[in-house]
């Protein structure tokens, strides 16, 4: 072997100048189409430069092959942008193998020249140990990099596959070297176009392979996250496709972006944000910047899974939940009522439904705004899921009604504390903008041992609250069964005034007004009449009824319209002008029809003057809209009259500040003003308050003949009104009492 190398060595040193010129570039050139082997831990690249090594183990002894092959490494890799530790490694990696493979090469070639298939064999097997060792070194540093344990792949159906194209590719090293010894050294150029053609190929099919290959995952892994049902199934799914995306262990979903040496993509749901990272590792920039654009095609997908699951959290919480307060709903709230009254049918204790609905709310809304009665329902939701026992369940019904469930009750007595305890606590005032706000509640109760349906519970529940209503609001009432046709009666009732406003089926009938000094009739207050089924309605019961369901509205209009349209009668009577008076809400002062409807009647009214009256409790209101139109009103010549003063909110600021003519005492104010030093003071401050302020004054209520004798002894301007003086009438009747003015005159200054 020693005198075949002597003589094989001899001649072939004058090829070394052949070989680093052309062996060197060569490295440096085919060493940037590497075949990448993708394992599960990263990628390995094993390139076709060994065929190379080839022509060096054929044209050249092993020493002078090693020197050239190690400066092709060197140069190659010191091109190649990777870390500096990555481009010591491969060299590394490249020379060493490269070594070994020329040794093999040079101890099985046979003595008698390259010509041999021995020799070709022997190419062949020292190419193969290059790859071998290439690939083992490489999985060793893999596994060493990522912390896993080392398992050799070598016998895996692609890495075979690859060493035998590698290998077969290696053969065109032999065939160069046979043209460089035998033939001529510049025919080896022809060789440069088939070389050239394998590594695009290669390099495409590579590529083309690994990008179906990541298409595949990518499909594979957003079918199965758009199927998942929950955040940290999208987030673990994510994690196990970016790492076969990537084929990098270390892949993983975080909190924190990537940082140096690491590619990642940001994965959001609209409102909380991660980020799929995975490390660069030794891969090249094109693998690189390709698994940054995989990860945010996969982090894309992962964020509409992601957004849709937030989406659907959302909606499955609205559809359970109130939006304003975030209590549970009237759905919610009556499944678990009818759960509680399953679960009471198999024990002794009793379930309870508390229907709590705000007093004065509407008022709160009215005058400071809707967003003011918005921070008011929240804070009362607040105070009453704080009230209730831990077990129990609290829900907004809608509006300003909430509902409590109390379960497991041993004890009656319980429900009564609950309900104690809930009205003090809604009781506590609300600071909105400024304003104390308060408000109260009534509560209707209904109790069950699990013999009603969760529906027939809560509407008894409702029925004894209305009942609380009734007997003055914030106060609780236990359901009865009675309640129930009072409630039903009260809904036709307010069906049947909606029918009747609507055909303008009410009439109006007018009650004089007298002066006490000279007994003329100085005005009159046209009251609204209703006959149902052939009998009339006290105003005291449908009145409240218009004012509860809206329909004092319409109601008040058909009114004015109907004292314009008798108006004319009125006049023709050619007596001195007198006071027309009507009865208006607030909710009419804020109805946007309402200023241009008093116009009309102002016009259809002529010289008499039009007086609208309202209560106490609505003009004492500070509400700015009511106000403006009061204002307005008045500068068209329109007078205001305070009914009912002095039973709520007397103040003598309010009546510096709004636009007030008319004070009408309550009618208490006379019942025992004969005989009650104390009732005659009260009315006489009344009386000199009135004069002082510019105002006229009406008694209301003058029922007996002594009562108005006790008025004529005061020497204030005093005018009365009552059934003593006069009833109210309908329209003909007070026409004939107008046309003969003096029996009432005789009866007031006569007496």
């Amino acid at each position: 072997m020693a005198s075949a190398s002597v003589a094989v060595t001899e001649p072939a040193t004058e090829h070394l100048p052949l070989a680093l010129l052309v062996g060197v570039p060569v490295i440096v050139v085919v060493s940037r189409y590497p075949v990448l082997l993708h394992r599960s831990r990263g990628v390995i690249e094993i390139g076709f430069d060994s065929c190379v090594l080839a022509f060096l183990g054929t044209v050249l002894p092993a020493a002078e092959g090693a020197l050239v092959w190690a400066l092709g490494a060197v140069l190659a890799q010191s091109l190649i942008r990777r870390r500096l530790v990555a481009r010591i490694f491969n060299i590394g990696v490249m020379t060493t193998s490269g070594i070994a493979a020329l040794w093999v090469m040079d101890w099985l070639s046979p003595d008698g020249g390259p010509v041999q298939f021995a020799t070709f064999v022997a190419v062949l097997v020292g190419c193969s140990v290059y790859f071998i060792l290439d690939f083992f070194i490489s999985e060793a540093s893999v596994a060493l990099e990522n912390g896993t344990p080392y398992s050799g792949e070598i016998g895996r159906s692609d890495v075979f596959l690859s060493m035998v194209s590698i290998v077969a590719v290696d053969s065109l090293g032999y065939l160069a070297a046979l043209v460089v010894m035998e033939v001529d050294a510049r025919a080896v150029a022809l060789l440069a176009v088939p070389v050239a053609t394998l590594l695009v190929a290669s390099k495409s099919t590579t590529r083309n392979r690994e990008r179906s290959r990541r298409m595949r995952v990518l499909f594979d892994t957003s079918r199965s996250v758009q199927r998942q049902t929950s955040a940290d199934g999208v987030l673990e799914l994510l994690e196990s496709g970016g790492r076969a995306l990537v084929r990098a262990q270390p892949c993983a979903v975080r909190n924190q972006p990537a940082g140096a040496g690491e590619v990642g993509a940001r994965i959001s749901d609209g409102d909380g944000e991660w980020w799929l990272v995975s490390p660069t590792g030794q891969r090249n920039a094109a693998d690189v910047a390709a698994d940054r654009e995989h990860l945010e095609q996969l982090a894309l997908t992962g964020s509409e899974a992601l957004s849709r699951l937030k989406l659907t959290r959302e909606m499955t919480y609205l559809a359970r939940h109130d939006i304003l307060t975030e209590l549970s709903n009237r759905s919610v709230f009556l499944n678990r009522v009818g759960q509680a009254l399953a679960a009471t049918r198999q024990r002794t204790s009793m379930v309870a439904l508390l229907f709590c609905d705000l007093d004065g709310f509407k008022q709160v809304n009215d005058r400071f705004g809707h967003s003011a009665g918005d921070a008011v329902l929240i804070e009362t939701a607040g105070r009453i899921a704080a009230s209730v026992r831990s077990g129990d369940t609290v829900a907004r019904l809608g509006g300003d009604e909430f509902a409590v469930l109390i379960e497991n009750i041993a004890d009656p007595a319980d429900v009564v504390r609950l309900t104690d305890v809930l009205r003090a606590a809604v009781a506590g005032t609300t600071d909105v903008n400024g304003h104390q706000l308060s408000v109260s509640t009534s509560i209707g109760v209904a109790t069950s041992d699990g013999s009603t349906t969760a529906e027939a519970l809560l509407r008894n529940a409702d029925l004894a609250m209305y009942e609380a209503k009734a007997e003055g609001k914030n106060c609780v009432v236990h359901y009865r069964p009675e309640y129930g046709a009072a409630r039903v009666r009260r809904l036709e009732m307010a069906e049947a005034l909606s029918t009747a406003v609507e055909r303008d089926e009410l009439a109006v009938d007018y009650q004089p007004v007298y002066s006490v000094r000279t007994g003329a009739v100085t005005g009159l207050e046209a009251l609204a009449r209703w006959r149902r089924d052939g009998r009339d309605v006290l105003p005291s019961a449908f009145i409240p009824l218009a004012e509860e369901t809206g329909l004092v509205v319409p109601l008040g209009a058909r009114i004015l319209e109907r004292v314009a349209a008798d108006a004319a009668q009125i006049r023709s009577l050619g007596l001195p002008p007198i006071q027309i008076a009507v009865n208006i809400s607030a909710q009419q002062l804020r109805s946007s029809s309402f200023v241009g409807l008093v116009q009309d009647t102002t016009r259809a009214l002529g010289e008499l003057d039009l007086v609208l009256e309202v209560t106490e409790r609505d003009v004492v209101r500070e509400d700015s809209l009511s106000q403006e139109v009061m204002h307005r009103l008045v500068a068209d010549g329109v007078q205001f009259a305070v009914d009912d003063f002095g039973v709520g909110f007397s103040s003598v600021g309010y009546l510096q500040t709004l636009p007030v003519q008319v004070l009408k005492t309550d009618r208490t104010f006379v019942t025992d003003i004969e005989n009650s030093t104390r009732s005659a003071n009260l009315l006489r401050s009344m009386l000199l308050m009135g004069r002082a302020l510019g105002l006229h004054v009406v008694v209301e209520g003058v029922e007996r003949q002594t009562q108005l004798d006790h008025l004529r002894t005061m020497r204030n301007e005093i005018f009365a009104q009552g059934f003593h003086l006069a009833r109210p009438m309908p329209l003909p009747r007070v026409l004939d009492l107008l046309s003969d003015g003096e029996r009432p005159r005789e009866r007031i200054v006569t007496g």
